[in-house]
C-alpha cells in the first residue's frame, strides 16, 4: 500500500509547489523506509528531428515524433550508454526547435519514450515510458513510469518492477537528466 502511494504521489507531482520538498528528495526519503532505492541516472543529449532516427518504427506511438537522444547511463545496478526516441503530445519544444514564439501559460504535454540502454557487460535492456513533462521558465520537470524487457537472464529481474523517473529537460541546450528508481529488492 505505502509503495502505490508513493507511486501515485511520484506521478503526479512533476515540480514542487513553493516550500515543498522536489520529487527526488520525496524519493529518497521513502527509499530509506524500504519503498524505493535509485537504479541509474541517463544524461541524454538531443541528436536528431529526423523520423528515420527513431530507435523503434512509430506505429502504435502516442503523440508526434519529437527526436532521438543518446548517452550515458550510470548506478551501482546498469551502466553503460543508452539511445532512445521521444514521442510526444501536446509538446512546444518543436517549436523552439524552430525559433517560433511560444504561447503564453501552462505548457504540459504526454511523453512516450523508447529505447535501448547497452549495458558495459554487454547486455541490452529496452525502456517504455509514460508520463509527462511541465515546460518552466528554465527547463522542462518530467515524471515517468519505465517498464523494461531484455533477453538477458542477467537483468531478467527488471522485466518484472516499473520504474519511477523523475527529471529535468533543457531545451536549450537538449539535455535531458533522467533519475530513475525501483522498488526495493526488486534485483533479488
Amino acid at each position: 500500500m505505502r509503495t502505490s502511494r508513493l507511486l501515485l504521489t511520484v506521478l503526479l507531482i512533476a515540480t514542487p509547489v513553493r516550500g515543498e520538498k522536489p520529487v527526488r528528495d520525496v524519493i529518497a526519503t521513502s527509499a530509506g523506509q524500504g519503498s524505493f532505492e535509485p537504479l541509474f541516472t541517463a544524461v541524454l543529449q538531443y541528436q536528431s528531428d529526423s523520423p528515420k532516427s527513431a530507435v523503434v518504427p512509430s506505429e502504435g506511438r502516442d503523440g508526434a515524433f519529437i527526436g532521438t537522444s543518446d548517452g550515458t547511463v550510470s548506478g551501482t545496478q546498469l551502466r553503460g550508454t543508452v539511445r532512445t526516441s521521444l514521442w510526444s503530445g501536446n509538446c512546444v519544444y518543436p517549436l523552439v526547435r524552430k525559433g517560433q514564439p511560444i504561447p503564453e501559460g501552462l505548457h504540459i504535454c504526454t511523453m512516450n519514450p523508447v529505447g535501448f540502454i547497452e549495458t558495459s557487460d554487454g547486455a541490452r535492456i529496452r525502456f517504455d515510458g509514460r508520463g509527462y513533462g511541465v515546460r518552466g521558465p528554465q527547463k522542462y520537470r518530467t515524471s515517468l513510469t519505465l517498464i523494461f524487457g531484455t533477453e538477458d537472464a542477467r537483468y531478467a529481474w527488471l522485466t518484472k518492477t516499473i520504474g519511477v523517473m523523475e527529471g529535468d529537460f533543457d531545451e536549450k541546450a537538449g539535455r535531458a537528466i533522467w533519475n530513475v528508481y525501483i522498488p526495493v529488492d526488486s534485483h533479488r
